[in-house]
């Protein structure tokens, strides 16, 4: 038998340029060949499957061992090397510069050293680059970890102020940036910065003398640096607003005519902010023609940097109650400030399901009609989970739009796929990757799924939505409610008709995407046969156990160990005392208390009950007097915030209910890794927090903080009143 000489590609080297595009080929070599192999009857199961051996198991890409991973990779090389020897024209793709990095590659671009091998220039490029895309959290994450390397950085401690005042935490970013401007006198970008908090401040007062002093900040930071002309338009939008409009044409001219002078040979970036100051001046002189030009043009440049257009739209929103109604309906719709989507969906009906709900042959259809319904929203940040149907369709039109996706899974990544995209297909496994290898942010709510009733998924239905709200309210811009929903109501927590009529009861409005309309079937009130099934996953029966979404509180007396036999009556008394004395003054009060030593660990029906109870217990015991009890100084309350699914049970010991599980667990973690005084919430806190009561608390971000015992690591919030 004839057998061909195998081509001699010895001879040739890949550089480390290569290396996204041989990852990607070994990747996809490697779904080619299960894609057939599930045509012959194989199907993807656990990595270390015991049972059913008669059905031979498929592998995902990414849990594969590392030394297979690494042969695909070696057989992807060979593919390309092969390619070249015959003749054949291969180039690596070129890296995209930092400026234009989307948050996939500013992400891998981080996570690929986890910022170690970082220089400092690097460190804050990718710091501003976060603060472009509007990621203020992951700017955060490279400001901190630069500091810790470079602990006085000045333009590091300026991308973490300005992070943190784009998220809402005005007093923190004031703190560090009034560190700076007392170390060495304000420089003009430390000043423009410290005169955006006071502007902030003035936002959240309404306060007129804030207003002044906001004014004052920007006309001080612009006579001090004429070039800076972010200060100056900042200067005359607050004085037109003040009512002094000569001063704010006079600003607004001068800062326009230097912006027209810069404009030809400005990079992309600055010619974003040289257009869009250019279009605020031109509203200010009353050009509205021009402004309208220039916001559409601005609108135009700023491509995905959506913290640059926040922070024009925000200026936007100062001054149209100033301005004609038609005049504000003009210069929104020029700017398209983009809208953020949360979504819900059925799951494709599997094989032999007695009465359709979302048929496999409408997917394409649904598809489409997200597609569409995003792009007329101009909806362009995406919350969702991942399961095959509505969610997949919802991502993969979102990252087709060039939007940004933010994905929560209800449990580990390998338990959710067999449990909510492999029952539908190898096809839906395939497509899951996709769409996650692509996303920006990927948040697991929990580690495992709690395995009684279907609360797992109505807590990451409702993190998702507490973080959906959280980033409409930081972008100023409205959130869209989206569901593929056959119209059927509830029958089970979790689900997407649940999640749907909850929004609908809350008096929002959801975009429906009807799949059987698409799939040309009758209504589902017509409909007959057996029962819908939840999208929410099947449990057992409760029986002893039950599980509900519930606020948790940990708090310890931080030197509580230093105290002498002595002081332990007094530290009863005088120390513990005021928390029962709050306990009774408390409506709603806590569905379970418990106490050991200095430990408290209260349970609450809501986040904002719990978060209220948090900070008036924090500010009782601050104001205790303990010279005057014989007590320490240093003696203080640590109290962490938490909410998650627990499991609710008949505890036979204390003979009363009790609350167990791993988020009780995690809340306990929380708790020593928090300051002595302060209350410090996880991001789930936040998130469900922000959901009941927007605007009731505000939430600092420290960063991610690894747990107390090596529980992980985790985005920690220090929680005030709003």
């Amino acid at each position: 038998m004839y057998r061909p000489a195998p081509i001699d590609n010895s001879h040739l080297r890949l550089g480390p340029e290569w290396a996204d595009t041989i990852e990607t080929l070994a990747r996809n070599l490697h779904e080619l060949r299960s894609r057939r192999m599930l045509a012959e009857g194989w199907r993807y199961g656990p990595r270390h499957a015991e049972a059913d051996r008669a059905t031979p198991l498929l592998v995902p890409f990414d849990d594969l061992p590392e030394s297979v991973r690494e042969s695909e990779r070696e057989n992807a090389v060979e593919t390309l090397k092969t390619v070249l020897a015959l003749g054949g024209s291969v180039s690596a793709p070129a890296a995209r510069p930092p400026d234009t990095a989307g948050v996939p590659d500013l992400l891998e671009s981080w996570d690929a050293h986890g910022g170690q091998a970082l220089t400092l220039e690097r460190h804050r490029e990718l710091g501003d680059r976060a603060n472009a895309l509007g990621e203020c959290l992951v700017a955060c994450d490279i400001a901190d970890e630069g500091l810790k390397r470079w602990p006085g950085d000045r333009r590091l401690r300026q991308i973490r102020a300005l992070a943190l005042a784009r998220m809402g935490s005005h007093e923190q970013a004031r703190e560090i940036l009034s560190e700076l401007g007392g170390e060495s006198g304000d420089d003009e970008e430390t000043a423009g910065l410290l005169a955006r908090t006071y502007k902030d401040l003035w936002l959240k007062s309404g306060d007129p003398k804030d207003l002044e002093r906001a004014c004052q900040a920007y006309e001080q930071a612009y006579r001090q640096a004429p070039e800076r002309y972010w200060t100056g338009i900042n200067a005359a939008t607050l004085a037109f607003v003040k009512g002094d409009r000569e001063k704010a044409g006079t600003i607004a001219s001068r800062v326009r005519d230097d912006c027209g002078r810069m404009l030809g040979d400005a990079s992309r970036g600055d010619a974003y902010w040289l257009t869009g100051t250019i279009a605020e001046a031109s509203l200010l002189a009353g050009d509205f023609d021009e402004a309208e030009r220039r916001y559409t043009e601005a609108s135009n440049l700023a491509a995905d940097d959506f913290g640059h257009l926040a922070a024009t739209w925000r200026n936007v929103r100062i001054l149209t109650p100033h301005l004609p109604p038609e005049i504000a309906s003009r210069v929104e719709a020029a700017l398209r400030m983009p809208r953020v989507a949360v979504f819900t969906g059925h799951r494709v009906d599997e094989p032999g399901r007695a009465q359709p709900r979302f048929p496999q042959a409408a997917a394409g259809a649904v598809g489409e009609a997200i597609r569409s319904r995003l792009a007329a929203l101009n909806a362009r940040v995406g919350y969702a989970s991942a399961a095959c149907g509505g969610d997949i369709l919802f991502l993969e039109a979102m990252q087709a739009v060039g939007g940004r996706t933010h994905v929560v899974l209800p449990c580990r990544e390998d338990q959710f796929v067999q449990e909510s995209v492999a029952p539908a297909g190898g096809d839906w496994v395939e497509r899951f990757r996709r769409v996650m290898r692509a996303a920006d942010e990927i948040l697991v709510a929990s580690d495992e799924r709690i395995t009684v009733g279907s609360v797992a998924y109505e807590y990451a239905n409702e993190v998702l939505h507490g973080l959906a709200t959280a980033r409409a309210r930081q972008f100023g811009t409205e959130l869209v409610r989206m569901a593929v929903w056959d119209g059927r109501p509830a029958e089970l927590r979790g689900g997407t008709a649940e999640v749907a009529s909850r929004w609908q009861a809350g008096g929002h409005a959801v975009d429906v995407i009807d799949p059987l309309g698409l799939a040309g079937l009758p209504p589902a009130a017509a409909a007959t046969g057996k029962p819908p099934a939840t999208d929410a996953v099947a449990t057992p029966a409760e029986s002893a156990f039950g599980s509900e979404i519930r606020a948790m509180i940990f708090a310890d007396a931080y030197h509580f160990s230093k105290l002498g036999e002595a002081q332990v009556p007094v530290f009863i008394e005088s120390f513990l005392g005021p928390v029962a004395d709050l306990l009774r003054e408390t409506q709603p009060g806590p569905v379970f208390r418990n106490t050991w030593g200095d430990g408290l660990f209260f349970v609450f029906e809501r986040a904002a009950d719990a978060g209220r109870f948090a900070l008036r217990l924090a500010e009782r015991i601050a104001r205790l007097d303990r010279r005057a009890v014989g007590l320490p100084e240093t003696i203080a309350l640590r109290i962490a915030l938490h909410v998650g699914p627990v499991y609710r049970f008949a505890d036979r010991i204390i003979g009363q209910p009790n609350f167990i599980g791993s988020h009780v667990n995690r809340a306990a973690r929380i708790e020593p890794v928090t300051p002595p005084g302060q209350v410090y919430g996880s991001y789930a806190f936040a998130a469900l927090a922000a959901l009941e009561t927007p605007g009731e608390f505000t939430c600092d971000y420290v960063g991610r903080i690894p747990l107390a015992k090596g529980f992980g690591e985790f985005a920690m919030y220090r929680v005030q009143a709003g």
